[in-house]
């Protein structure tokens, strides 16, 4: 990026307010100049570490590649869970100067809640609860009448009514189960909480986005928050408080950008760049953080068993296998997914040798992965934003701001949109 550039975002950036939600002009000014950032140097955030032995950017950067494969596994990871470390330490290889600036957004006001009644969370993982609480606290109430998006068994239609004060609110869910579950706890809890069992990407649902309503969305994956802008918007909701994540499950052939701004505005994404966005596991227990070292590093084994069984050089996506796999060793394994992708395996393969080398290509892979890693927020941001300008462009006041703390969720993004 030029001077003149880095400055120009700085200057935007800072008359943004370092602590105030993005909103107004400064979306589709952020919006610009995260993709301005994307577009610098995509091969450093779209070369994946797990696919390509030795990512492009390697070619021109080799002392950065020879000093992350040289780190221990430890001070890797360590890395991965401290964000400013990780850019102080890149920092010493990469102009990063300009990208505290650009990813910064400020958090939404915090405001009081309620005092809960007593058990009304009993029913609520301690984690999700606190997601809740935050999200309630951070989402201006309205007088409309409410309605959860992608409801589960309605734990946050139930707080919002009860924080609110509200009128009514329905939630909609497609699994049965769950909303004959929930409509015991709202019963349970005396809220006016009704669930219904809807999928939300079918037609049916439109019917629930009518003007006057609040519709809410916290964390709705790919589609089920892209449905809900788009047709919100479209049915002129009267407010949409929207927390998107897992932009990646969707289509194939879905569009990628939904606003004007963005498709003006866009950098070189392609929908495998998607998953980037969400590839964090700050939240994630011990054990299922060590379950999937040991997948990922048999996977990386296999790969270069394969590549040279094949002769290709390319990689190979994996079925799936089930966590019994683990059981029973990284023989067992190689063998099992070699017949489900028809490769023949002959007899006496060393693979000790390539479990040991799958060990040795994941601590490459945790470090080299730290470069476009430190790309991951700016990528969420520009897709956050994009569908925040979508909002804009159909007549909203928009807001975006982080509602929790990273350590409680890192997809901590709100978007908040008041029909002007």
């Amino acid at each position: 990026m030029t001077a003149s550039a880095i400055c120009a975002e700085r200057l935007a950036a800072r008359a943004d307010g370092d602590d105030a939600p993005l909103g107004g002009d400064a979306i589709a000014a952020r919006l610009a100049a995260c993709a301005r950032v994307l577009g610098e140097q995509p091969q450093l955030w779209r070369s994946v570490a797990f696919r390509e032995p030795r990512p492009a950017w390697e070619a021109v950067l080799p002392g950065l590649g020879a000093a992350l494969r040289a780190l221990p596994l430890a001070q890797a990871e360590a890395l991965h869970a401290d964000a400013r470390a990780a850019h102080a330490w890149l920092a010493r290889w990469l102009p990063l100067e300009y990208l505290a600036d650009v990813e910064r957004v400020g958090a939404w006001p915090a405001v009081t809640l309620r005092a809960w009644p007593r058990g009304f969370d009993a029913a609520v993982p301690g984690r999700k609860w606190r997601q809740i609480e935050a999200f309630l606290g951070a989402v201006p109430a309205t007088a409309g009448h409410g309605l959860d998006w992608c409801a589960g068994k309605g734990h946050l239609a139930r707080a919002a009514c009860w924080q609110w004060q509200a009128s009514g609110c329905d939630a909609l869910e497609r699994d049965a189960a769950l909303v004959a579950a929930g409509g015991v706890l709202a019963r349970r809890a005396a809220v006016p909480v009704v669930l219904h069992a809807v999928d939300v990407l079918d037609e049916e649902a439109l019917g629930w986005l009518r003007p006057g309503r609040h519709a809410l969305a916290l964390h709705a994956c790919g589609m089920l928050h892209r449905r809900l802008l788009e047709a919100g918007a479209a049915a002129r909701v009267a407010a949409l408080s929207c927390a998107p994540c897992c932009y990646h499950l969707m289509p194939p052939d879905a569009a990628l950008v939904l606003s004007r701004g963005g498709a003006q505005w866009a950098p070189p994404l392609a929908f495998a760049d998607l998953r980037t966005a969400v590839q964090e596991t700050v939240t994630a227990p011990g054990h299922a953080r060590r379950q999937r070292q040991r997948v990922q590093q048999w996977q990386l084994g296999f790969d270069l068993l394969q590549r040279e069984r094949r002769g290709v050089d390319e990689y190979l996506p994996l079925p799936p296998q089930p966590a019994t796999a683990l059981q029973r060793g990284f023989a067992a394994y190689c063998r099992d997914v070699a017949a489900a992708k028809a490769l023949e395996l002959p007899a006496g393969i060393d693979f000790a040798r390539y479990e040991r080398a799958g060990e040795e290509r994941f601590r490459h892979v945790t470090a080299l992965d730290l470069v476009r890693h430190r790309f991951r927020r700016v990528l969420e941001l520009w897709l956050v934003l994009d569908r925040a300008q979508y909002l804009v462009e159909a007549g909203y006041r928009v807001g975006v701001g982080t509602f929790c703390a990273r350590e409680l969720s890192p997809r901590n993004l709100l978007i908040d949109a008041r029909l002007a």
